[in-house]
């Protein structure tokens, strides 16, 4: 059923103009066509199909050889540098000083004064003739060579009757062996040392002059020592 759209009056069914007031009527919609509904279509189990692997044999390479390339090493003369000559520096050479002795030496000892006070003393003068040449060795060659002679009363007091005499057996040799070595440390031209007394003091008392001898060598090397220490230190 229908209305007119202008009067409100009741229309038929399919009126293109209202019975009423004549006014035209816009044709109805038609109604929308029913759609189809979707069916359901059960999917189609396909069974997969297996191919089997092709096994494809590896290609092995066979590794291309090379030939060497020898190159010819390059010689390269070496390049000669001309020394360079540097004028000699002319250095002043200082003459060190000695030292100033500390005290004037003894340089008058003698055999035949050793023999008389030998005898006038009856036997102390070889005591204080031994401990003057310990004690003036000490003086001359001390501060050279860093060593020091036992005075010679310790040795002949103390040491001599506790070792049965071997102390100053030993203490004569490592003196004339201070002696001889302070001789050549001086550049004084005289023979004497350790073989000194070997020769003449040990060995010469087998024919009686050589103890005397050896007393004689020992005061003139002495005495050239201490006149060297009066003169330079």
């Amino acid at each position: 059923m229908a209305f007119c759209t202008k009067c409100g009056a009741q229309l038929p069914d399919g009126a293109q103009f209202c019975t009423a007031c004549g006014t035209p009527q816009a044709a109805p919609a038609p109604a929308p066509a029913p759609q189809p509904q979707p069916q359901y279509q059960q999917p189609q189990y396909q069974q997969p199909q297996y191919q089997q692997p092709q096994y494809q044999q590896p290609q092995v390479q066979q590794p291309q050889y090379q030939q060497p390339v020898y190159r010819q090493p390059v010689y390269q003369q070496p390049v000669y540098q001309q020394p360079q000559y540097q004028q000699p520096v002319n250095v002043t050479i200082v003459n060190q000083q000695p030292a100033a002795p500390a005290a004037k030496l003894k340089t008058n000892r003698k055999l035949v004064k050793f023999i008389f006070f030998s005898i006038l003393t009856f036997g102390i003068y070889p005591i204080v003739f031994y401990t003057n040449i310990s004690t003036s060795i000490n003086t001359a060659a001390s501060r050279y060579d860093g060593k020091k002679t036992m005075n010679y009363c310790l040795v002949f007091f103390i040491f001599s009757w506790l070792t049965f005499g071997i102390v100053p057996f030993v203490w004569t040799i490592k003196l004339c062996s201070r002696i001889g070595n302070e001789l050549k440390r001086r550049n004084i031209p005289y023979s004497f040392g350790a073989g000194t007394f070997w020769g003449w003091g040990f060995f010469g008392s087998l024919i009686f002059v050589g103890p005397f001898i050896f007393i004689h060598k020992l005061a003139k090397s002495m005495n050239l020592i201490c006149q060297d220490y009066n003169v330079r230190g």
